[in-house]
């Protein structure tokens, strides 16, 4: 599976709640229309960051307020995808890029490409594993 991560920090004076809402409610619907047929799935990963038991003197990581994860079969598809938004009308690229102003900090956001190889996951059956 081949995956684009997006780190994500909110607009200084918005609350997370109010980043929160302006981003499911409005935003992802102006650039939805650019994942089919190359993406297989798109999520949003609200973080929270904490202080690891394993590291209590340190403070918590890099402060983000949201991981954007969009999924594709394979690089190809990856590449097909980028290629469409390079291609897109221009006022459609400027309407995108001026929503994300009114509720994310653009300078902030960092991107990745992602090569996800699973060595492990259980079935999921709705019961909690123990150990």
């Amino acid at each position: 599976m081949y995956k684009l991560i997006s780190l994500v920090k909110r607009k200084p004076g918005l609350t997370k709640q109010q980043f929160k809402e302006y981003y499911e409610n409005h935003h992802t619907k102006l650039g939805e229309k650019f994942l089919p047929p190359y993406c297989v799935k798109y999520s949003r990963r609200y973080l929270d960051p904490i202080v690891s038991p394993m590291k209590p003197d340190n403070e918590p990581g890099p402060d983000f307020d949201c991981q954007v994860d969009l999924w594709f079969i394979d690089e190809a598809n990856y590449r097909a995808f980028e290629a469409s938004v390079a291609s897109a009308p221009p006022e459609e690229i400027a309407n995108i890029v001026a929503d994300e102003e009114n509720f994310c900090d653009r300078a902030q956001t960092v991107r990745y490409v992602v090569d996800e190889h699973i060595s492990w996951e259980p079935a999921i059956t709705g019961k909690v594993a123990s150990c």
